[in-house]
C-alpha cells in the first residue's frame, strides 16, 4: 500500500476485487479495537481473540456483500457483536463486564489510569469512588441500555453507528439513550446518597 491513507471502504472494494493485502490493511487498523470490543462482551481474553479472528474471517467471506456507500466501522462492529452474542448464548455467560474492568483494560500505562498532572492522591481516590458508584449504577440498567451507553460513551460511536450495529433506527437509539442516561443518573444519585 502507498503512503496515502486509503479509506476502509476502498480497502473493502479492493478485497472484493480479490486483493488479499487489503484484508491485511484492515486487520492492522482494526484488530486491537475488535479484540477490545469482543473482550468487553466476553470477559475472557482467549475467547475474545477467537471472536476477533472469526470477525475478520467473516469480513473476508462477506466482502462481496459489503455496501461501499456505508461506513465500514459499524459494519465490522456489528459482525463482532453478533459473534459475541452468539458465543454468549452458547456459553450462557453474562454479556457485559463492569465499568472498572473496562477502564482497567483502557489503561495508558500498566497499573495506572490516565489522570491529569494536577490530580492529587485524594482527588484520584475520589475519582475511584465515583467510578465504583458509576459501575454499580450501570449494573442496575438492563443489558440493552447498558450496551447503548457503552457503545456511545466508551466506544465513542454516533447514534447512527449504534443503530447500524444493534439493528435499530437512529431515532430509537437516541430515545433509548436518553432513557438509559436518565435511569443511570437516578441510580447514581441513589447510590451517592446512600453513602
Amino acid at each position: 500500500m502507498s503512503g496515502v491513507e486509503t479509506s476502509d471502504e476502498s480497502l473493502m472494494a479492493r478485497l472484493a476485487a480479490g486483493e488479499q493485502d487489503a484484508l491485511e490493511g484492515l486487520m492492522e487498523r482494526y484488530q486491537q479495537d475488535i479484540f477490545r470490543f469482543c473482550l468487553h462482551y466476553l470477559k475472557d481474553a482467549e475467547r475474545a481473540k477467537d471472536m476477533a479472528q472469526e470477525t475478520f474471517i467473516r469480513v473476508f467471506t462477506a466482502c462481496g456483500r459489503f455496501d461501499p456507500s456505508r461506513k465500514f466501522r459499524p459494519w465490522i462492529l456489528c459482525i463482532a457483536r453478533n459473534l459475541c452474542l452468539n458465543e454468549l448464548k452458547r456459553k450462557k455467560t453474562v454479556p457485559m463486564d463492569s465499568l472498572e474492568e473496562y477502564t482497567a483494560s483502557a489503561r495508558v500505562d500498566p497499573g495506572r489510569l490516565m489522570t491529569t498532572a494536577e490530580e492529587s492522591p485524594a482527588e484520584f481516590a475520589m475519582s475511584g469512588e465515583r467510578r465504583e458508584l458509576l459501575d454499580e449504577a450501570l449494573h442496575t440498567l438492563k443489558d440493552e441500555a447498558r450496551e447503548i451507553i457503552t457503545l456511545r460513551f466508551f466506544q465513542r460511536m454516533s447514534a447512527r453507528e449504534i443503530a447500524e450495529i444493534v439493528g435499530s433506527t437512529e431515532g430509537a437509539v437516541r430515545t433509548k439513550l436518553h432513557r438509559a442516561l436518565n435511569s443511570l443518573r437516578k441510580a447514581y444519585q441513589d447510590r451517592k446518597s446512600d453513602l
